[in-house]
C-alpha cells in the first residue's frame, strides 16, 4: 500500500492535468498528492514506521506540522490557507501532503525498496513527451497561459516545469550501475531538452550548476568519479542530440535570445523580481511570527507593499501569489519561526546524509551525491522562481529516502493499532478530498463560461455550487461575488443579492481590497448613507493603499456616495466599477 502509493505520486503528481477544469493543472496535481499522501500516512503510521524516526527528527517533522497550523489559524485568511490560492495551492492541505511523501520516501528506505523511485521515470517521460508535443507544434490545446509561446509541458509554468526537469536529474541515484551510463544520458538529456523548450534562463543556469555540484558532491561524500567518467561520453551525445533537436524545434534559439538579454527589457523580469521580493520583504517584517498564513502572500502584499515598488507594479497589481523566492515565501507565510524549523529539518536531513555516504553506503544503495547536486540546483533554482507542486513533491520524497537511508533505527517496524487509529481519517480525508475537488472545479469553469459569455447570474449560481462543494476554497467564493455584483450592472434588483453575498463572504474569508471596493460600489448603488460607504472606501484603501488605481477609485466611489452613481460592466477587462452620476454621459444616465 505504502510502495504503491508513493509510486502513484511519483509517477502521476508531475503527468497529470485536466484541460476542462478551470484550474487545469494544479487542481488535479493538488487531488492526487492528496489522495496519495493520505495513503502513505496511512501506511506510514499503521507499518510502525514511525517508531524507526529518531526522537529528534520526529520533533522537528512535528514542529514543522505545529507551525503551519498555527499560521493557519492565527494567519490573514484561516479557511482559504486550508487549500490555496488560485493556480499555486501551496496551503496547509499541500504541505501536509508533502510530509506524507517525506514519510514515504523514509518508509521505503527502511524497507530498502528503491526501485519504487523508478515511478519518478513516469512523471519525467510524460513532461517529456507533451513539451516534445508542444515543440512540434502539435499541442491539441490553445492554453491561455501567458507563458503559452513557451513550452509548460505537464506541469503548466515554463520555469516550473524546468525546476521539475532540474529535480528529475536526481533519479539517476536509482539506476543500476550496469545502466548507469544510458539512465544518465537519457535522464540530463531530457531535463536539458525540457529546459531548452521552456526556454528558462533560469533554468539552464540550474542545469549547468548540477554538472558543477556533481564533482564537488562525489568528493564530500567520498565517491571515486569512475562512474561518471565512464558515463561522460554517452552524456555528451545525449546533450549534443537534445540541444540539436531544441535547434529544430526553434527551443534553442528563443532560449539564447532570452540568455542575452534581449526579452528583458520588453517583460521587466528582473525589475518586477527584484520589486516582488522587496514587497515580500516587508510582508515578514509586517507579520514575523505566524506570517500570513499557508499560501497567504497574495493578501499581505497588497497590504504591506512598499509605495515605490518598480516593473510591472508601476503598469498594474500584479497579484503576488509568491515572491518567486522559497526562503521569503516560507518567511512570509509561515513567519521567520516556520522558517528556522524547515530549515533546520533539510539541513539535519542533509548532514545525516553527508555522514552516512562517507562512511561508505552499502552495496546496491543509491549514490546520494548525484541526489545532492540535483537538490541543490533545484534548490538555487526555488530563489528566483515559484515552487511547482511535481517538483516540490519529488523534492521531500527524496528528502524523506536520503534521511531514512541515514538516520533509520535499525529495528524491525510493527503494526501499529494507534497508528491504524491515526492514520484511516488522514487518509480519509484526503480521499474525500481528492473526489471532491475536480467536481467543484467543473462547476468553477462552468462558471468562468457563463462569465466570459455575460450570463452573469447563471456564473454565480455555478461559483455557488463549487463553493458548496468546497467550502475552504476562496477563489470560487470571490469570484461568486464578482459575477452577482456584475449581474447588478445589468439588473438593479440584484444589488441586495450581490450586498449579501459580499458581507458573507467577508465573514468567511475576510476582504481583500477589490472586495472592499466592490462592496462600496453596491452601496452606492442602492444609495446607502454617505458615511456608510466612506467607512467601506477607507477600508479598501487600507487593504492596499499604494495600488496603482487606489486613490483614483477611492475618490470615484466616494464622489458616488454623495452624488450617487450606477454600476458599469468594462467587457474589456471583465470588472465593474461604479461611475458618479454627473460624470455619466446623458446615454449612460439611468
Amino acid at each position: 500500500m505504502l510502495a504503491g502509493a508513493t509510486a502513484a505520486a511519483l509517477a502521476g503528481v508531475p503527468a497529470v492535468f485536466w484541460h476542462p477544469l478551470y484550474d487545469d493543472f494544479t487542481l488535479p496535481k493538488q487531488a492526487l498528492l492528496l489522495a496519495t499522501g493520505g495513503i502513505v500516512a496511512l501506511g506510514f503510521l499503521w507499518g510502525g514506521w514511525w517508531k524507526t524516526v529518531p526522537r529528534w527528527l520526529g520533533a522537528l517533522l512535528l514542529g514543522w506540522a505545529g507551525v503551519l497550523a498555527l499560521s493557519t489559524a492565527f494567519g490573514l485568511d484561516w479557511r482559504g490557507s486550508i487549500l490555496g490560492y488560485y493556480q499555486y495551492r501551496q496551503g496547509l492541505a499541500t504541505q501536509l501532503g508533502y510530509l506524507g511523501l517525506f514519510a514515504g520516501g523514509w518508509a521505503l528506505a527502511g524497507m530498502g525498496r528503491w526501485r519504487v523511485f523508478a515511478a519518478g521515470y513516469i512523471g519525467l517521460g510524460a513532461a517529456f513527451a507533451y513539451t516534445a508535443v508542444q515543440a512540434a507544434g502539435l499541442d491539441p490545446f490553445d492554453w491561455w497561459i501567458d507563458t503559452s509561446d513557451r513550452a509548460i509541458g505537464t506541469i503548466g509554468n515554463a520555469n516550473e516545469l524546468s525546476a521539475f526537469a532540474v529535480l528529475s536529474m536526481g533519479l539517476v541515484a536509482f539506476v543500476p550501475e550496469r545502466r548507469f551510463a544510458l539512465g544518465a544520458a537519457a535522464t540530463w538529456g531530457s531535463a536539458l531538452f525540457i529546459v531548452l523548450e521552456a526556454e528558462s534562463r533560469s533554468g539552464l543556469a540550474a542545469v549547468a550548476l548540477f554538472f558543477l555540484l556533481l564533482p564537488a558532491a562525489r568528493w564530500l561524500g567520498g565517491r571515486p568519479g569512475r562512474a561518471v567518467l565512464r558515463a561522460a561520453p554517452a552524456v555528451a551525445v545525449g546533450l549534443v542530440l537534445v540541444t540539436a533537436a531544441s535547434l529544430a524545434a526553434g527551443g534553442l534559439e528563443g532560449t539564447a535570445a532570452r540568455v542575452s538579454g534581449q526579452a528583458t527589457a520588453a517583460e521587466h523580469g528582473g525589475s518586477t523580481r527584484l520589486a516582488l521580493w522587496e514587497g515580500t520583504l516587508h510582508v515578514v517584517s509586517a507579520r514575523p511570527l505566524t506570517g500570513a498564513g499557508p499560501d497567504g502572500l497574495h493578501l499581505g502584499f497588497p497590504r504591506w507593499r512598499p509605495a515605490d515598488l518598480g516593473g510591472a507594479f508601476t503598469e498594474y497589481d500584479l497579484t503576488a501569489q509568491s515572491s518567486h523566492d522559497y526562503v521569503l515565501d516560507v518567511a512570509a507565510n509561515t513567519g521567520l519561526a516556520g522558517l528556522a524549523v524547515l530549515a533546520a529539518l533539510v539541513g539535519s536531513c542533509a548532514w545525516a546524509s553527508l555522514r552516512h555516504e562517507r562512511r561508505r553506503a552499502p552495496f546496491g544503495a543509491p549514490d546520494w551525491t548525484i541526489v545532492w547536486a540535483a537538490m541543490g540546483a533545484y534548490g538555487a533554482l526555488t530563489l528566483v522562481n515559484p515552487l511547482s507542486l511535481a517538483a516540490h513533491g519529488l523534492f521531500f520524497a527524496l528528502l524523506g529516502a536520503m534521511a531514512g537511508a541515514a538516520l533509520a533505527r535499525q529495528e524491525r517496524a510493527r503494526s501499529s493499532v494507534r497508528g491504524l487509529a491515526v492514520g484511516l481519517p488522514i487518509a480519509g480525508a484526503g480521499l474525500v478530498l481528492a473526489a471532491v475537488l475536480p467536481v467543484a472545479d467543473l462547476r468553477a469553469q462552468a462558471g468562468w463560461d457563463a462569465f466570459a459569455a455575460g450570463r452573469f447570474e447563471e456564473a454565480g449560481m455555478s461559483y455557488g455550487d463549487a463553493s458548496r462543494l468546497v467550502p475552504f476554497e476562496r477563489d470560487y467564493a470571490r469570484r461568486r461575488t464578482v459575477a452577482l455584483v456584475a449581474a447588478a450592472s445589468q439588473n438593479p434588483e440584484r444589488l441586495v443579492t450581490a450586498e449579501a453575498a459580499l458581507r458573507e463572504f467577508d465573514r468567511q474569508f475576510g476582504f481583500a481590497s477589490g472586495d472592499a471596493f466592490n462592496l462600496a460600489a453596491v452601496l452606492a448603488g442602492r444609495g446607502r448613507p454617505p458615511g456608510e460607504i466612506t467607512e467601506v472606501v477607507v477600508r479598501a484603501v487600507s487593504l492596499n493603499p499604494h495600488g496603482v488605481a487606489t486613490a483614483w477609485y477611492a475618490e470615484q466611489v466616494t464622489r458616488a456616495a454623495h452624488d450617487g452613481g450606477v454600476l458599469v460592466y468594462d467587457e474589456t477587462d471583465r470588472w465593474t466599477y461604479v461611475v458618479p452620476l454627473p460624470a455619466l454621459p446623458d446615454e449612460m444616465t439611468p
